[in-house]
């Protein structure tokens, strides 16, 4: 009776390594997944929804952005875009 306690234990640790190593590497998918898209998303121009413009004297330039990204990512953004969500362009 013990071996059959001892065999059932075995397999149910084993099912349980099996279930974590098969999570982790969901996880990393997901994750790699994820990266490969927010970059794609950064990277190209398309849906880029706001312009930040810099002024500088012998190289003025403009950065696109998205406005969800650049909220998500800075509280000044966050806050500042809140206050002016009525305009497309600030100067």
């Amino acid at each position: 009776m013990n071996n059959n306690n001892n065999n059932n234990n075995q397999i149910a640790n084993a099912n349980q390594n099996q279930n974590r190593n098969e999570m982790k590497n969901l996880e990393k998918k997901v994750t790699k997944n994820l990266i490969e898209n927010y970059s794609n998303l950064l990277n190209g121009n398309s849906f880029k929804d706001f312009s930040i413009f810099v002024e500088n004297e012998s190289n003025p330039f403009e950065i696109k952005v998205h406005k969800s990204i650049l909220c998500s990512r800075s509280p000044f953004f966050n806050k500042f875009l809140k206050e002016q969500n009525d305009i497309d362009k600030i100067f």
